[in-house]
């Protein structure tokens, strides 16, 4: 079994609430970062927030990214022609969740855009490079500052194990690595999605492999239009994801992290007028949900993937 030497371990103001002590210790191979803002004192909350943006933004390493994540949980993800256009479509969607939120960017980050984080009184920026002007802007701002020197494209795998503690013992399994491929990406319905609808399929997977379970996602134009997460079943989470999109569900692509077992989010998603949904498909009621999906012309898209995750 592979082991952990965790050493050099810096206090923290405290854990998740005041009442908590906290610390965090060094770990060997954890990714290669610097604090580059006046304040180099990072909380816990900070750091769980700053994890959770992180892993999101290794899986769109080579396109411009916008990430943001507010009480340990990713509340908006897009992607755009830069890291502006990103945020805009973020900021569009989801402005509440914005406010003292963690954001993090795959490319440069410019002075425009740097103005605008400020106005939202963001807490943490994470990314691999500012501008100059951005970078003395910021300076002068209370916002934390994160440069990532390790490569984004090796994020997702700089530990190959996920360990969690449990009142009966340490849980340790293997990281969920689990990759979209033509062995295991099958579009099984009559209906065949578009170019760009099968690119907001396979964003919407991505996004949603970060997420608790049950989870959905409702993603349009690469960009998050609802995130539905940590339900307790499956239609629950569909149909608060498709409440909160509202008109946004419109020809949108809908994921989830599991195998669909219920006509309910079937149903659901055909009243949201979503186009496509991406599922892991292969349950004992996934030919006759299939078969109800046809009649109403909506896409089905099988990874034969799950992306469960239960506990953080």
């Amino acid at each position: 079994m592979e082991l952990f030497e965790i050493k050099e371990y810096k206090e923290l103001a405290s854990g998740e609430n005041t009442n908590q002590s906290a610390s965090i210790g060094s770990l060997e191979g954890e990714i290669d970062y610097e604090i580059v803002s006046h304040n180099k004192d990072l909380t816990y909350t900070d750091i769980i927030n700053l994890s959770a943006v992180l892993k999101v933004m290794g899986e769109f390493f080579d396109v411009a990214c916008n990430v943001i994540s507010n009480s340990g949980v990713i509340c908006a993800v897009s992607l755009g022609k830069d890291s502006y256009d990103a945020y805009i479509k973020n900021s569009e969607t989801d402005p509440l969740s914005i406010v003292g939120a963690t954001v993090g960017f795959t490319k440069t980050i410019n002075l425009e855009l740097a103005k605008l984080l400020h106005s939202m009184k963001i807490k943490n920026i994470i990314t691999s490079n500012f501008d100059k002007d951005a970078y003395q802007y910021l300076l002068d701002t209370n916002i934390n500052l994160i440069k990532i020197n390790t490569l984004l494209h090796e994020i997702q795998g700089f530990s190959a194990k996920d360990i969690k503690i449990t009142p009966f013992g340490a849980l340790v399994q293997d990281r969920n690595l689990n990759m979209l491929s033509k062995e295991n990406f099958n579009v099984v319905s009559e209906y065949k999605p578009t170019k760009e609808q099968l690119e907001d399929a396979i964003f919407a997977w991505k996004v949603s492999k970060h997420l608790l379970s049950h989870s959905a996602v409702i993603a349009k134009d690469l960009c998050a239009k609802s995130i539905a997460q940590g339900f307790a079943n499956q239609v629950e989470a569909c149909e608060y994801a498709l409440n909160k999109a509202c008109e946004n569900s419109k020809d949108s692509i809908l994921a989830v992290d599991g195998i669909i077992e219920n006509q309910a989010c079937i149903n659901a998603s055909i009243q949201g007028r979503i186009s496509v949904i991406i599922e892991s498909g292969g349950g004992k009621s996934s030919r006759q949900l299939l078969d109800f999906a046809n009649k109403y012309g909506l896409g089905i898209i099988f990874t034969g993937l799950t992306n469960y995750k239960f506990f953080n």
